[in-house]
């Protein structure tokens, strides 16, 4: 009877121990619980990522706000006049909290790029520089001028303002881009041609990476007699992020879309009628980051004209 007492008690003991053990496991695991809880209200959960850049190019969502203010102190750390920025041809956008991007165009007078005595005719040049500076003292973090996109002012070609999209595009979890675009073209009322660049950069080590460089997104080519026959050729495309990655970034998507137009003007005269032919096509493209840039090989191949 005695033993069977012991045995008894043993048996109570443990099962106490057992309950006692299991309510600090309970506890723990509740504060574990609560302490990710906490964590995860006080870290607010990561937007999706925006897989869509822009539909087509007549969908621009674009950011015209200049800021003129900081502009100032940016031509004043650059030891350039402010007189000698050409503001309608100037954009900028907020990076983050402490950094802002601009594309600058600067007015070089009398600035020769060679000895040609075609270019006495040609005015001023116009160089474009990419800039990243400090939102509060503008003081330059990054610069860069593109010579690709710098021209004379009474030049056949034209370039636009560089137009750099409202959202900043995400290039993978952790890489933001800004994106913009400038359009080139020939002013002239028989040679059909404008192209529109488009280019995404982006701040890193305190240096401009250029990871996608004037991948050409709208193209015109053809020609006109100046009056209503002409033929035209004309690509436009869509762009966007696919789900899978090459080298951390994601691959771009890019839908092309051609179409051709002809249009002969009637004339009753010469008993010649009139008549427009449409046609289109449609082609795809992936793009691929190699661990430096986003590589594509130009394709100025024409789908109808001959």
């Amino acid at each position: 009877m005695k033993k069977y007492i012991i045995l008894s008690g043993m048996v109570m003991f443990l099962i106490s121990c057992n309950q006692s053990q299991n309510i600090k496991n309970k506890a723990l695991a509740a504060e574990q619980d609560q302490d990710f809880f906490s964590q995860n209200e006080a870290r607010p959960a990561r937007k999706p990522l925006k897989k869509l850049i822009f539909k087509n190019t007549d969908q621009f969502e674009t950011d015209e706000n200049l800021d003129r203010a900081l502009l100032s102190k940016v031509a004043s750390n650059l030891n350039i006049r402010y007189a000698s920025i050409k503001l309608n041809e100037t954009s900028s956008i907020n990076y983050n909290d402490k950094t802002a991007f601009f594309v600058l165009t600067i007015a070089e007078h009398n600035k020769k790029m060679s000895k040609s005595a075609d270019e006495e005719e040609l005015g001023d040049y116009f160089q474009r520089k990419y800039l990243f500076v400090d939102r509060e003292s503008g003081s330059i973090i990054a610069e860069e001028f593109d010579d690709n996109l710098g021209y004379y002012d009474n030049e056949a070609i034209r370039f636009s303002k560089s137009h750099i999209l409202k959202d900043l595009v995400q290039l993978n979890e952790d890489t933001s881009g800004i994106a913009f675009y400038t359009e080139v073209s020939a002013s002239s009322r028989i040679v059909l041609y404008s192209e529109q660049k488009f280019t995404i950069l982006a701040l890193a080590d305190n240096e401009i990476k250029k990871y996608l460089y004037e991948y050409p997104i709208r193209l015109t080519n053809g020609d006109s007699n100046g009056s209503g026959t002409f033929q035209l050729e004309t690509l436009e495309t869509g762009m966007s992020f696919s789900g899978h990655k090459t080298h951390g970034f994601f691959d771009l998507i890019v839908t092309k879309n051609f179409s051709y137009e002809e249009a002969v003007e009637g004339d009753l005269e010469n008993e010649i009628e009139g008549k427009t032919v449409l046609q289109t096509k449609k082609e795809s493209q992936k793009l691929r980051f190699n661990g430096k840039e986003y590589v594509f090989n130009r394709d100025d191949r024409h789908r109808f004209l001959e």
